[in-house]
């Protein structure tokens, strides 16, 4: 067999590092790690003895005989594409067990309506949730996919961004009342603070506004590692705390929690949805995976 016939994925795949003009891009369309896209790519360089893209931190460009060779890759790109959705066209239905990961806070606010709503659209899919706060090996744990507050994964995990989440400095109208006025971050040393931590130990809460960066060291009257019961603590007027943004929406809607200092910047947190690195990722995966994305999409009142 001709050796060219081993760099034919290679080959798909150089088209669509081109189409996307990026490798984190392209890995994320192709479901692959950015790692493995840039292999791939140098491999190909390799074979042919020839410099396919020009490298910068801001761009890649195709150097001559990367623009002749891009056409060839991208009809071999279009053959593949098409092949697997023949090929999924046939599998039949989508079914088998998910097992997810997430921590506990957001699992506990999102993926209920998620699993439900992918069920009415996939009733033979089942799910095995593991909701927990530390970072799960995927790989040796046999997790499908896992939600991610980070902005580091590991090489072989593919990520996609969902969008991101903020701190909001919450309490209750009922601890509230007959309180001093909270204007500006230092105000807030004169009440009862609540903290997300493992200790009581000093912490600092930055904050910025068109005059800068502001910090403040807190000495909390609770720390809990544990947001839901730090929101329970807040909404019964134990005191002050911060909150994710999608765990206090609802309440700030309804009246039972107040934001305070809404005009100052908090920082804000990615959110992803990391999955192992597989050359045929199953079609329950990847259609669990299409519906998270479209689903966060519509609920851009929770991830800022």
């Amino acid at each position: 067999m001709n050796a060219n016939y081993h760099h034919l994925e290679a080959m798909a795949v150089f088209a669509v590092v081109v189409e996307e003009g990026s490798f984190t891009r392209a890995a994320t369309r192709l479901g692959y790690s950015k790692a493995h896209v840039s292999q791939l790519v140098s491999r190909l360089e390799k074979h042919f003895n020839t410099q396919l893209l020009f490298r910068t931190t801001r761009k890649l460009d195709l150097t001559e005989a990367g623009s002749i060779f891009y056409g060839h890759c991208k009809e071999i790109a279009g053959s593949v594409e098409k092949a697997q959705k023949d090929l999924e066209a046939i599998k039949g239905t989508v079914s088998g067990s998910i097992r997810l990961s997430a921590p506990i806070s957001f699992g506990e606010a999102f993926l209920s309506d998620i699993t439900l709503g992918f069920n009415d659209l996939y009733p033979d899919v089942k799910f095995e949730l593991e909701l927990d706060n530390k970072i799960r090996d995927l790989q040796s744990e046999n997790i499908d996919i896992a939600f991610r507050a980070t902005t580091t994964t590991e090489d072989n995990l593919v990520p996609i961004k969902l969008g991101n989440w903020t701190e909001y400095i919450c309490a209750s109208p009922q601890y509230l009342k007959d309180k001093p006025a909270i204007k500006k971050p230092q105000d807030l040393l004169t009440h009862q603070l609540l903290l997300n931590a493992r200790k009581l130990e000093p912490t600092l809460w930055q904050f910025h506004d068109e005059e800068g960066a502001h910090s403040i060291s807190i000495e909390a009257k609770l720390s809990a590692h544990h947001f839901p019961m730090l929101k329970k603590a807040i909404l019964s007027g134990g005191g002050i705390g911060k909150l994710p943004s999608y765990l206090a929406e609802e309440e700030i809607a309804k009246g039972e929690l107040i934001r305070l200092l809404a005009s100052y910047e908090t920082k804000l947190y990615p959110i992803f949805v990391v999955y192992p690195y597989q050359t045929h990722l199953p079609i329950k995966v990847r259609k669990f995976i299409d519906y998270v994305k479209n689903w966060f999409s519509k609920q851009d009142h929770f991830l800022k």
